[in-house]
């Protein structure tokens, strides 16, 4: 079984090089086949390893380079826990997913298109399974760079030219920046290997060293996760992105920033500070930021590749809340909630792929009932899809949402979870209202609250074909009744308190001394998290009835409503305005910002 830790990786690599070279050169749909079965593969070997993982976490040294009995970790290992290989699988399924959807439709350079999809999917296995600083940030360059890629497919566009050129230029800053951290580390330990890192830390007092570090690696990861204020590389390069890729980036991408920071930040950082309020209350308030900012512009967006885009921002400040905590149950709770709403969302992303070859535009208000005369399937799963975002009770993320709900009110901060409900509710509100515009033709065609993006539909080739839509069907599938896999938030539970537990993982890694086996936690849902369940499926509903219908409210009613939320209207979507300048300077500024909280806190 360890034989797969490597494989996992290796494989893609060696198809992705493989179809670079002599791609061109094969019958027509041979790449496709390659690509589509090394995916397969690779979501079959990962999912070995979690499931193997459950009973003890695998530590995988390259070389053999092992270390000998408390000695120092020269080599360069692999640490398979449940809640990684999890990740990896969730990165394989979504590949797996977007080349299925994509199965002869790039025509031209589909052997380039997949070697890049395949280079993407080492890039992201390697990234959430390393145990090395240093191969984090090596895997994450491979992931990146394929990224810039795929994002730029249309590059001879305006708009994608200018969300490529956004996406890799923060990127790269914020790489750069945790490049600045892991060399701090280095310079104060002389070492990579996270548990040797988080050893050496643990012997001094935490210094003015570490909190640069801290600052630094926080950023660097934020940025690829997507955290306002360092979000707005994200919007602009998925909005442009071709759907396949898109739908990677939106289910999966992102989010892995944000596991890997909390593994980081449990085995390097949690050893010296401990439960620090100081880290604790700036991830919170960055994990509010981006929930309510997230969803109040999906809400103001009429392209649904740009709501989706704001939704992965809103979203992701779920999964920060829950790693803000510090404890088992937050980490467990957000990991589930990765993957479940990553699932979800990567099936709606291909959806929207299929509604713009069929429709020729992803905006629903350009689009203002074009979609009564079908496709009937598109439009059920695409609904299917945006309400299951609503974590509906006993359903999808709700399970994961209500593990970071418990986490919250444990830490005192129970306030936090109707807001998180109400951000959920916003965001998965927009795509159905505009699901109900686009099929039924309900609401008006023109809202002046909405930026809308073209102003008539383009004609876009492809074949209008339906067969592709299993792909998201299986993907949404599986986001839906992941949760009724048995002891499932027990299980995730289990692993973050093992990976939570420092002095026993360094004995496993370094030693290779398993600890002894830990009980099965009960976990319970309260009626509080039903509630909160209820109360995001149904306001979902609301908000998208009150998207489409506010303008029939009567004059008296509306002149007040548009006095008072115009301003802050005006105000967020001025933040976002394009220029890549002035996104470097929030990223500055946030950084600094962050930097002297911490400075004067810890």
């Amino acid at each position: 079984m360890n034989q797969l830790v490597p494989l996992a990786v290796a494989l893609p690599l060696v198809c992705a090089a493989l179809l670079a070279a002599v791609g061109q050169h094969l019958p027509r749909l041979l790449p496709d086949a390659i690509a589509i079965a090394c995916a397969a593969a690779v979501t079959g070997m990962s999912l070995a390893l979690t499931l193997h993982s459950t009973d003890g976490t695998i530590v995988y040294w390259f070389g053999g380079w092992s270390p000998v009995q408390g000695g120092f970790p020269w080599g360069i290992g692999f640490v398979v826990d449940p809640l990684a290989a999890a990740e990896a699988t969730l990165a394989a399924a979504a590949v797996l997913g977007a080349l299925v959807f994509s199965w002869g439709h790039f025509e031209n350079i589909r052997h380039l298109f997949y070697s890049l999809m395949l280079a993407f999917l080492a890039g992201m296995v390697g990234f959430v399974l390393s145990g090395d600083l240093f191969n984090i940030f090596v895997f994450l360059e491979l992931m990146s760079v394929a990224a810039y890629a795929l994002s730029g497919y249309h590059v001879k566009r305006p708009e994608v030219l200018q969300g490529a050129l956004d996406f890799a230029i923060l990127n790269t800053i914020g790489t750069l920046t945790l490049l600045m951290g892991i060399g701090v580390l280095y310079g104060r330990t002389g070492n990579l290997n996270l548990v040797g890192i988080g050893t050496a830390l643990e012997q001094h007092h935490p210094s003015g060293l570490l909190v640069l570090a801290l600052t630094f690696i926080t950023v660097g990861f934020l940025v690829k996760a997507g955290t306002v204020p360092f979000h707005f590389w994200l919007t602009d390069a998925y909005s442009v992105a071709t759907a396949p890729a898109a739908a990677i980036f939106t289910a999966v991408m992102s989010d892995l920033a944000y596991d890997v920071y909390s593994r980081v930040h449990a085995t390097v950082f949690a050893p010296t500070l401990g439960d620090d309020d100081a880290v604790r209350h700036a991830l919170l308030g960055l994990a509010l930021l981006s929930a309510v900012l997230g969803a109040v512009m999906c809400f103001l967006e009429a392209d649904l590749k740009r709501q989706l885009a704001f939704m992965t921002v809103s979203n992701g400040g779920v999964v920060l809340a829950g790693i803000a905590m510090l404890t088992a149950e937050g980490l467990a709770g957000s990991v589930m909630y990765i993957i479940t709403a990553g699932l979800l969302r990567g099936a709606l992303m291909l959806c929207l792929g299929m509604l713009i070859v069929r429709l020729g535009s992803s905006d629903e208000t350009v689009l203002h009932g074009r979609g009564r005369a079908g496709p009937f399937a598109l439009a059920v799963l695409l609904t299917i899809c945006a309400a299951g975002l609503a974590t509906p009770p006993g359903f999808g993320p709700f399970q994961s949402a209500t593990l970071v709900y418990d986490a919250l009110a444990s830490a005192g901060y129970a306030w936090v979870a109707p807001v998180l409900a109400v951000c959920i509710a916003i965001s998965a509100a927009a795509v159905l209202r505009a699901a109900a515009r686009i099929f039924l033709g309900w609401g008006p065609a023109e809202d002046p609250t909405l930026t809308s993006q073209e102003t008539e539909p383009h004609r876009v080739d492809g074949h209008h074909r339906l067969w592709p839509l299993i792909a998201p069907l299986l993907l949404a599938a599986t986001g839906y009744f992941l949760a009724f896999t048995p002891d499932l938030p027990a299980h995730a539970i289990k692993a973050a308190a093992d990976l939570h537990d420092h002095a026993s993982h360094a004995r496993l890694v370094t030693q290779g001394i398993a600890p002894p086996p830990r009980p099965l936690p009960e976990h319970d849902i309260p009626l509080r998290d039903w509630l909160y369940g209820a109360l995001s499926f149904a306001g979902a509903f609301l908000c998208a009835a009150v998207g489409l219908w506010w303008q029939r409210l009567p004059t008296r009613l509306q002149k007040p409503l548009r006095a008072c939320s115009r301003p802050p209207i005006i105000a967020v979507k001025t933040v976002h305005s394009g220029s890549i300048g002035d996104y470097t300077t929030w990223l500055i500024a946030a950084t600094a910002t962050l930097a002297l909280a911490w400075a004067a806190t810890l």
